[in-house]
């Protein structure tokens, strides 16, 4: 064994010096923990759905439908998606919610 070796085997390990920060005196003294601010979202999430030919093909039926009911030159899946989202949500018309929260309990095995 190297002398260097032999040295490092017999010294005593080091032990730690006393923390900088005392957090019974913190805890005591009732220092509340600083507020950080958080950055608002602006970008738009992105959400994925995934649809069986057949619903794909339903509700693309639909929007043609609404395109020519309403004079609009096409009507695109994604903004009736985002529609129903937002009336999902509304709180002044909770009928859509109750609607949607009982297929989710009936289909609740499908899920």
């Amino acid at each position: 064994m190297s002398p260097d070796e032999k040295a490092g085997a017999d010294a005593k390990p080091r032990r730690r010096g006393r923390r900088r920060t005392d957090y019974s005196k913190t805890a005591t003294n009732g220092a509340r923990t600083p507020v950080v601010k958080t950055s608002i979202r602006t970008e738009p999430i992105r959400v994925t759905l995934d649809l069986r030919p057949k619903q794909h093909a339903e509700l693309k039926r639909w929007c043609n439908g609404a395109a020519v009911d309403t004079g609009l030159p096409e009507v695109a899946l994604a903004p009736v998606l985002r529609i129903l989202g937002e009336l999902l949500v509304d709180p002044k018309d909770q009928e859509l919610a109750a609607r949607v929260k009982q297929k989710l309990i009936e289909r609740a095995e499908q899920l």
